[in-house]
C-alpha cells in the first residue's frame, strides 16, 4: 500500500500528546495532533539548533499539588521544563524564543467566563513574559483545531486549521 504526506526515506515525525513535552536539536520534526483548547508552545534557540515542544492541556501547575510529576500538563510548568532541558542540552537562555499555537475556544461555557483555550494562552504569554523569553509568533483562539509541526534547529512552526479557511502556516 503506497502512502503519501512524507518523502520516502524522510524520518517520521515524533510525536508529541497531550501532556508530554519534548527536546530536540537539528531538522528532527515534533508534532502534536488535535489542538482544540490545549495549547501547542515551541521554543527554540537558533545558534544552537535546540529547541522543544509541548502539547499543553491546563493554565496552571503551580497551583496544583505534584505538577512536577507531569510538567508538560501545564503551559507555566511546560515553559520551565522546555526552558531548563534546553539549557542542560546546550542553548543559551537569552537567545531562546517562542512561538505558540492552538488555545481554541470549542465550546461556549458562559458560566466559567474565559474559556480554557483563553486561559492557557495567558497564562503562556505570562510566564513568558516573567521570564523574559520573547514571544515572536502566535496563532491562537478561534474555535477551530489545529495540527502543528516544529523543526528546532530552524524554528520553523507550521500550523495546520481545520476551519477550512486558512489551511497551512508557517510561523
Amino acid at each position: 500500500m503506497k502512502t503519501y504526506g512524507t518523502e520516502p526515506g524522510a524520518p517520521e515525525p515524533v510525536q508529541v500528546g497531550i501532556s508530554e513535552l519534548v527536546v530536540s536539536e537539528g531538522e528532527d520534526t515534533l508534532k502534536s495532533y488535535g489542538l482544540g483548547s490545549c495549547l501547542a508552545i515551541a521554543l527554540y534557540e537558533s545558534d544552537s539548533g535546540i529547541g522543544g515542544l509541548a502539547h499543553t492541556m491546563l493554565p496552571d501547575g503551580d497551583a496544583v499539588e505534584n505538577s512536577d510529576a507531569k510538567p508538560g500538563k501545564y503551559a507555566d510548568t511546560a515553559i520551565r521544563a522546555l526552558l531548563r532541558r534546553m539549557v542542560e542540552r546546550g542553548a543559551t537562555y537569552t537567545e531562546v524564543e517562542a512561538k505558540i499555537a492552538g488555545g481554541s475556544d470549542m465550546f461556549e461555557f458562559e458560566s466559567f467566563g474565559d474559556g480554557v483555550g483563553q486561559r492557557n494562552t495567558d497564562a503562556a504569554r505570562e510566564e513568558l513574559d516573567k521570564l523574559g523569553v520573547p514571544l515572536v509568533a502566535e496563532d491562537v483562539g478561534g474555535t477551530y483545531g489545529r495540527t502543528v509541526e516544529f523543526t528546532p534547529g530552524t524554528g520553523v512552526l507550521v500550523v495546520k486549521t481545520g476551519n477550512g479557511e486558512t489551511g497551512v502556516k508557517e510561523l
